[in-house]
């Protein structure tokens, strides 16, 4: 008599855990929203790597590394240095002007002359950005060689 109570109740005892178990068969990551609410106060920074060729001859690898910093009020900065073997290194700060983030993990902002657009990916915490670039004067003819591309940045704060 023993053994059939003790087996009843191992029985209702697993019972309980598969009825329980089956509550957690879901799946947290398609039910969790990795939108934006603002992007206020974050600072995403990247690298954008490419060749420049000297005016002397040869090409030389040129490394971009950008910051760009949304400080709230549409308003932010983009950092920029540049290091390359063909030239003296790059410091520059630019103001932005204006951005606007469409509360949909898209958005945009304006620097110098240049009107750039951005998709984040929540989930990862990076952004692509259109076109990160900045104009070169290399020579003495007051020519500018423009340098950047499509560039991802990662959240760092």
């Amino acid at each position: 008599m023993k053994k059939i109570i003790r087996f009843s109740a191992f029985l209702l005892l697993s019972a309980f855990v598969m009825t329980a178990c089956e509550d957690d068969n879901t799946n947290p990551s398609t039910d969790m929203d990795f939108t934006y609410q603002t992007i206020d106060n974050t600072s995403w920074q990247g690298v954008y790597n490419t060749y420049i060729n000297s005016p002397y001859g040869g090409s030389y690898p040129l490394v971009m590394d950008w910051t760009v910093d949304f400080n709230g009020n549409s308003r932010g900065l983009v950092y920029l240095h540049i290091e390359s073997p063909a030239i003296s290194d790059i410091d520059e700060e630019m103001v932005m002007t204006n951005y606007v983030y469409n509360g949909d993990n898209t958005g945009t902002f304006d620097y110098n002359t240049y009107h750039i657009t951005f998709t984040i990916d929540g989930l990862n915490r990076r952004m692509e950005v259109d076109s990160l670039r900045l104009g070169l004067e290399l020579d003495d003819t007051g020519n500018k060689t423009y340098f950047g591309g499509r560039t991802t940045l990662t959240q760092t704060r």
